[in-house]
């Protein structure tokens, strides 16, 4: 009975060994279909279970890897693409744009210069087909962005310029151009470049990505976010206009918008603890602290050592403040990867404690990598207003409003010292500004009252005057009371002075 059966058994092995090495090669083809398109998730999924035994299988699956955030995985495929053929330039490029983002540029160039030797470098534009063209831009494009990223940026235009020999219309050169003019701060040139990307694609995303980076960098807010919505709206799969959008509404307070936004970034680069770790500090700024550390413990363990997991922590732990824990944390991290919000946030513990002088330190090094940060200015600020000295912070507050600052409590905080310092004419026109931008903050209604209060006893007005200004205190303090109902202090002065004015009329 088993003899009998045999052959029919071994067909039926050999037809489904048959059908499921037409299922891996469809699944390879749609695979490196989807990540020509961009669409490096979809990819990711149909390569994971292709055979890899060639080597665009391991080429293709480790860009797919690499572009949804596995970054040790994408290296060892491309190594393995390597292995399989030595002789061509693609997973060198890809190899060398993944040490690109890990900031390893030495070795990236090194990829970048293997894969030159394999370009068809020697044959004019004229004898190259348009795959051999587009492939010479990919590679050349790629070096250069590595030469930006590592200061080099006359040697990334040159490989720019190089590439542009061989396409003059090709989007990819002008978006590199673009962000090497950045690079320098040369913000009209990058613009330029950006807007030719954009003539020769339109809606590309890239390009529109790059408009966004440069309005941000000139503090332009609102022209940014528009840029980096067309960016995504454009191509829903590029990760890095969401993670920009992201980081916009974040500093513009809009967290409920900024967890949208990092939320599409984790899902399209799951791989990456960089969107989780966002996606929690845009919680930590809603002042959900405990689902902002949940997030982040999930982050660390995975990688106990990621400094930007790490010190979010250590935000939160401010935040609780749990001091001596959030110093643990900030230590953990080393010194070149603390930015000017790491050392304006970790001088809060000081401030807290009252212990001004290492608040300064911590303020002085943020202001020392950024001199032109606003929050910095207004952190500044608010540690000296803490020690009393009104004159100091409101020079420091005044000066995060000149720079643009979009938190209004920098208004509300010179308006206070105004009041401090009896000057309160100049307090009362710094808070009606705040309210123009803001009008249900209650400690701005609170504040402009004080000052409209006081001003009130001032010698020399005229009766009107002091009648005019009572009458607004009044409304004011009415008013934060529609936010802050509870308030006993504004309570009596509603009775205080709206009591006064209606028995003066």
């Amino acid at each position: 009975m088993l003899i009998k059966n045999t052959p029919r058994t071994l067909f039926a092995f050999l037809f489904l060994l048959a059908s499921l090495n037409l299922y891996s090669q469809d699944n390879l083809e749609k695979g490196i279909s989807a990540v020509k398109k961009g669409d490096y998730l979809n990819a990711l999924n149909l390569l994971k279970n292709a055979d890899k035994d060639s080597y665009n299988a391991n080429l293709y699956y480790g860009i797919a890897l690499f572009y949804t955030g596995s970054e040790k995985d994408a290296e060892k495929f491309f190594k393995t693409a390597i292995k399989k053929d030595d002789e061509r330039p693609e997973a060198y490029s890809f190899l060398g744009e993944l040490y690109t983002s890990q900031k390893k540029y030495g070795d990236a160039a090194s990829q970048f210069e293997i894969a030159r030797k394999y370009l068809p470098l020697s044959k004019t534009k004229d004898d190259l087909d348009k795959e051999e063209i587009e492939l010479i831009i990919q590679v050349l494009s790629a070096e250069a962005e590595n030469f930006i990223a590592d200061g080099k940026v006359d040697k990334g235009i040159t490989s720019l310029t190089t590439a542009r020999t061989y396409d003059d219309k090709n989007p990819v050169i002008y978006v590199g151009l673009g962000d090497a003019y950045l690079a320098r701060g040369a913000f009209e040139p990058a613009v330029t470049n950006y807007e030719l990307a954009l003539k020769y694609k339109t809606n590309y995303a890239p390009a529109l990505y790059g408009l966004g980076r440069v309005a941000f960098k000139q503090k332009k807010y609102s022209l940014s976010l528009e840029n980096q919505i067309k960016a995504a709206e454009s191509d829903n799969n590029f990760a890095p206009a969401f993670f920009e959008k992201g980081l916009i509404f974040y500093y513009l307070d809009r967290f409920n918008d900024a967890i949208e936004a990092f939320e599409r970034y984790d899902k399209l680069v799951p791989g990456s603890p960089r969107g989780k770790t966002y996606l929690a500090k845009s919680h930590y700024g809603k002042d959900e602290i405990d689902k902002a550390m949940q997030i982040l413990e999930e982050v660390l363990q995975k990688d106990s050592d990621y400094s930007e997991a790490n010190k979010y922590y250590a935000y939160c732990l401010i935040k609780k403040k749990e001091f001596d824990k959030a110093e643990e944390y900030f230590k953990k991290i080393k010194t070149e990867e603390l930015n000017a919000e790491d050392y304006t946030i970790w001088s809060r513990i000081y401030t807290d404690k009252k212990e001004f002088s290492k608040a300064y330190e911590l303020l002085d090094k943020a202001l020392s990598l950024d001199s032109l940060d606003e929050n910095v200015y207004f952190e500044y600020g608010k540690s000296i207003f803490s020690e009393q000295k009104y004159g100091d912070a409101l020079i420091k507050f005044n000066k995060a409003i000149e720079l643009g600052i979009v938190n209004v409590a920098a208004y509300v905080y010179s308006g206070i010292c105004y009041y401090y310092l009896e000057e309160y004419d100049k307090g009362i026109e710094i808070i009606t500004k705040s309210i123009e931008l803001a009008p249900n903050v209650a400690s701005a209604w609170l504040w402009r009252a004080n000052n409209y209060a006081n001003s009130s006893f001032k010698e020399g007005i005229t009766p009107e005057d002091k009648k005019s200004r009572e009458l607004k205190a009044c409304d004011d303090y009415k008013k934060y009371l529609e936010l802050e109902p509870n308030d006993t202090f504004a309570q009596e002065q509603v009775k205080k002075f709206c009591g006064e004015v209606i028995n003066n009329k």
